[in-house]
């Protein structure tokens, strides 16, 4: 599994997604996400810094370390997962 960054200099709504290929998080952006028509441009991350834009995310620094180490778990499916979904203009 990898993680696929969709940022918002390039597309409508910023996303991190989880797909096998970068064709397959395209293919999840524009069905879940938006149905954009022009060229996605997903951008590969690392387990370490997926789990630091959803720390980020959920603004429990006082937590990092913890949470951190949680989030891997969960995006290397060993724990439950969750969704979360972020307004762009929060970010």
């Amino acid at each position: 599994m990898r993680f696929y960054e969709f940022d918002t200099d390039h597309h409508d709504y910023y996303a991190l997604i989880a797909a096998d290929t970068p064709e397959e998080a395209e293919r999840i952006y524009q069905n879940e996400i938006d149905d954009a028509i022009d060229d996605l441009m997903p951008h590969e991350v690392s387990l370490d810094q997926a789990a630091e834009i959803l720390l980020e995310a959920d603004d429990l620094a006082d937590f990092h370390d913890e949470l951190v180490e949680k989030e891997k778990l969960v995006l290397k499916g060993e724990d439950d997962a969750r969704t979360i979904v972020i307004d762009s203009n929060l970010l």
